[in-house]
């Protein structure tokens, strides 16, 4: 009786200990760390290949690693989602967009997270009003909100200062999946940011990264929809 007791406290002993490890991960998406706007480095500061990136409808710098982005997304035509056809490209071609494709499923152990942090600051604060997040794993299903109507892990929404803030994302609670490899930072207004790094954390399960489909079959919430499917003229004239 005592040796399987201790056997059973042995394994539990271990099982807490691995717990405890994968609860104090984390999977950086970037830091910016001498990074060159204009130019794509071939790996991230994670060590992961950058398949590609966008700079697209703003400007941008890099001072003491901490990215600034001027986003100036070219004027809105409503007319541009009447063909149906081509919603999406004519959408999103307007935006100011930032984004990178990043091989998160190389890394060690990848997993499935609760929370995303973005550290960053506004030029005038109240930019959450402005900014779309944009995740599409896999070039697949697409997850699309407002910064301001997503769910921060202190069940608030987030709030944009010109103060440098880590803004801690609870993933699910926003309808986001726990992990993508192509992400975006959109905006439909002009408006400044700057960014010094993007991570994810306290995992939550690992991912089976032996194909598309097991990727995708892992996630907890369903697609939202593209950037077109936002209603943008909504969010123009809230800001008038």
């Amino acid at each position: 009786m005592k040796k399987t007791l201790s056997l059973v406290l042995a394994f539990l002993l271990v099982f807490a200990c691995a717990a405890s490890s994968l609860a104090s991960e984390v999977f950086p998406w970037n830091d910016f760390t001498g990074r060159d706007p204009q130019n794509k480095p071939e790996l991230a500061p994670n060590g992961m290949n950058i398949w590609w990136d966008n700079w697209a409808n703003l400007r941008s710098s890099n001072e003491d690693d901490v990215i600034q982005i001027q986003f100036r997304p070219r004027e809105f035509d409503p007319d541009d989602y009447d063909d149906e056809d081509d919603y999406f490209a004519r959408a999103a071609d307007w935006m100011g967009n930032w984004g990178e494709a990043i091989n998160m499923w190389a890394l060690e152990d990848i997993a499935y997270c609760k929370y995303f942090t973005i550290r960053m600051s506004g030029g005038e604060g109240g930019e959450e009003n402005k900014l779309i997040l944009h995740f599409q794993p896999e070039d697949g299903p697409s997850f699309v909100k407002l910064f301001s109507e997503l769910v921060t892990a202190d069940g608030g929404n987030v709030v944009i200062t010109t103060e440098m803030q880590d803004i801690v994302i609870d993933l699910e609670a926003s309808g986001f999946p726990g992990m993508t490899n192509r992400m975006h930072i959109r905006a439909f207004a002009p408006c400044v940011i700057s960014l010094d790094e993007l991570y994810f954390s306290e995992p939550i399960a690992l991912i089976d990264t032996t194909s598309q489909e097991t990727i995708l079959g892992g996630f907890t919430v369903e697609a939202i929809g593209n950037p077109a499917d936002l209603p943008i003229k909504d969010y123009l004239a809230a800001l008038e």
